[in-house]
């Protein structure tokens, strides 16, 4: 079918505006290479550059041996509490990594809450966290779960049958997965460590609070000594490039693909674990779960109760729940609005044009947020400044990242759409809006609904975004977080992030088991 005109024309304005930042920041880049040599000779790129793929590669590395770990061994083996523990392994998924890294900063820090708790037994100074070790740490804790979330789906759906062939055959348990069932996980496998890397090279929060290089923290740096600075173009062009690459890289990459097998799949028979083997597993667990999810809600607590007790007020961080949730809002009902053309569009009427706009949605998603929340800083600055520091600017830089996920909930939505319903509809003497009301929305909207709370949940802990462009006088649950955070407020971050968590688990929670259980 021919893309109807006018929905053509709206598509192609939403795709020109969101483009917008990335052609800018490619211009202003273009205008800088004149003088390419002397900006890599006076800036330490090399250093932030290595620092940034050295924790990229440390981060996607560990994520992945621990969601692999975990997906194989809730799915494969039978153990108790197996569906508790997936659980709660999932649950760090919604503390933002600015969270998690404020929560090991507090307690472990040379003189954090953990020398604290020992001092007792004489322990008074410790060496901590902090730098590398402590962005790697923290960054894997708080990302694993994408892997967990996409393997274990894939693992369920995955055909035993050459898994049990492999087994009658007298093939070792470590060489069947290593040599029959990874290799048959690539696709899934390289997706989550794309998801993966993508937010380790955009992370600012953790990496600034654990002090340590990166592209990101170099940006925002700059920023804050000169807004109309050289290097804050040079660097979030650069991170901008560095993300396209790893995103085109992945999706051109052999190893994408998958291994095909034949017949109808068939459930697996779970594997029982000796006694010894159960411990083993449930110490693992408890290890994961610790580190991830107790101990950061753990400092949290401490920290609010303690400052509670000692009657430190908390009111003032009311304001940035107000803002959180008005931002988050606005932009999750807008992205549905405009996701809607874009699916239909790319889903019911095929064409060239139509795929480009898909590709182009995903690479939009894997933009770095601070570079993004640049280009549109200068984008008002130069071009645009009656909306300079205003909501709206905050808004559609929120969903230029954002739109792909309402887009994808409504993609999985369309497959509702049978071919058949709309020529009937036609035959009815229907008019194609009038389709879209009556037949196609109504099977559609379930779908860009998940995809509105997804984008309200991603709005709800987005950081660098909010802090430059952000309003004068308006805050957010993030804002607030790191603000205090960052004066050693402990008792009012604390209260912010409970908050900021409270809202986000159990829709995060629900989401993701929906995800599995379809």
């Amino acid at each position: 079918m021919k893309t109807p005109k006018l929905l053509l024309s709206a598509n192609v304005f939403i795709l020109s505006l969101f483009l917008m930042p990335l052609f800018y920041l490619f211009w202003r880049f273009v205008d800088l290479s004149k003088n390419l040599s002397r900006f890599l000779n006076s800036w330490d790129v090399s250093t932030l550059l290595v620092n940034t793929l050295f924790l990229f590669f440390a981060v996607v590395f560990t994520s992945l041996l621990m969601g692999l770990t975990i997906s194989i061994l809730t799915v494969r083996y039978q153990f108790p509490g197996s569906k508790i523990l997936f659980s709660l392994t999932i649950l760090p998924l919604v503390i933002p990594s600015y969270i998690g890294a404020l929560t090991y900063v507090s307690a472990f820090s040379p003189k954090g809450l953990f020398v604290e708790i020992f001092s007792r037994f004489g322990l008074s100074e410790i060496v901590g966290i902090e730098g590398f070790v402590g962005s790697w740490i923290v960054l894997t804790l708080f990302t694993y779960p994408y892997v967990q979330l996409i393997c274990s789906s894939a693992l369920r759906n995955l055909d035993s049958t050459v898994e049990d062939a492999a087994r009658s055959l007298g093939v070792k348990r470590i060489k069947m997965y290593t040599s029959v069932v990874i290799p048959r996980l690539k696709k899934p496998m390289i997706y989550s460590s794309l998801l993966v890397g993508l937010y380790v090279i955009s992370d600012f929060g953790a990496v600034s609070l654990m002090k340590y290089g990166t592209m990101t923290k170099a940006i925002y740096s700059y920023y804050v000594i000169n807004i109309n600075g050289d290097p804050v173009i040079f660097y979030s062009t650069i991170l901008i490039v560095l993300a396209l690459i790893i995103s085109f890289a992945q999706r051109g990459s052999e190893m994408s693909k998958s291994a095909k097998v034949s017949g109808t799949p068939r459930e697996p028979i779970r594997i029982e674990l000796s006694k010894t083997g159960k411990y083993l597993v449930l110490l693992f667990f408890g290890i994961v779960i610790f580190f991830s999810l107790l101990l950061p809600v753990g400092v949290l607590s401490y920290w609010l109760i303690r400052g509670v007790s000692n009657g430190i007020e908390i009111t003032g961080s009311l304001a940035g729940v107000a803002g959180s949730l008005t931002a988050a809002t606005v932009t999750s009902f807008f992205a549905m609005v405009i996701a809607t053309p874009i699916v239909v569009m790319i889903s019911q009427y095929k064409s060239k044009f139509g795929d480009l706009f898909e590709k182009v949605t995903l690479t939009l998603y894997g933009l770095p947020h601070i570079a993004v929340g640049i280009s549109m800083l200068f984008i008002t600055i130069k071009i645009f400044p009656s909306i300079y520091q205003t909501f709206v600017t905050l808004i559609i830089s929120y969903l230029i990242v954002f739109l792909p996920q309402a887009v994808g909930g409504g993609q999985a939505s369309m497959e509702q759409v049978k071919t058949s319903y709309i020529e009937a509809s036609a035959g009815l003497g229907l008019s194609k809006l009038d389709t879209f009301f009556k037949v196609t929305f109504p099977l559609i909207y379930k779908g860009l609904l998940a995809g509105a709370a997804l984008v309200f949940l991603s709005t709800m802990k987005e950081l660098p975004q909010t802090l430059l462009l952000r309003p004068t006088g308006f805050s957010t649950m993030a804002v607030d977080i790191w603000s205090n955070a960052s004066e050693a407020l402990f008792t009012q971050a604390a209260f912010s992030g409970f908050i900021l968590l409270a809202i986000s688990a159990f829709p995060t929670y629900i989401l993701s088991t929906r995800s599995l259980d379809n």
